[in-house]
């Protein structure tokens, strides 16, 4: 389970479906079908939601544009600013967005994994830290799961 840090107005994007790309400048070491968790950054620094990988494209920013750009919710500007200078560019798509029906806060997330500290991009889970996330109730599309 990889452990993604978002900033809180892409995780809202995310959340409301009109954010399926999520971009990196590195390929994370997961496969089409594994879960990912939605931290939103400074300042909400919570917990809000997990997702699905649906693939994992990687290419120049060029063709990463070209092929997810719309899907990434970010302007073109803010897409050429990230990659400035880089000559790959990562495209995780994600899908079956389960929002959390109460977020975990940072100092939760302390509390239960001695020494956490959220990463400035992305970090794997131990299985302890991945049944902690499992077993939230979370809302997808309108249906409560567990």
């Amino acid at each position: 389970m990889l452990f993604l840090s978002i900033h809180p107005k892409h995780v809202q994007a995310i959340v409301e479906g009109r954010k399926t790309v999520e971009l990196r400048k590195r390929r994370p070491s997961i496969e089409p079908g594994c879960m990912v968790v939605i931290y939103a950054t400074t300042p909400k620094c919570e917990v809000v939601a997990v997702a699905t990988v649906d693939a994992i494209q990687v290419g120049d920013p060029e063709t990463i544009w070209r092929d997810c750009g719309e899907m990434a919710a970010v302007s073109e500007d803010a897409f050429d600013d990230y990659y400035d200078g880089a000559t790959k560019a990562v495209g995780i798509h994600l899908s079956d967005i389960a929002v959390f029906k109460k977020p975990v806060s940072l100092r939760e997330l302390r509390r239960r994994w001695e020494g956490f500290q959220p990463p400035q991009q992305y970090r794997y889970l131990d299985s302890a830290q991945q049944k902690f996330i499992a077993a939230r109730e979370t809302s997808l599309s309108g249906c409560v799961t567990s």
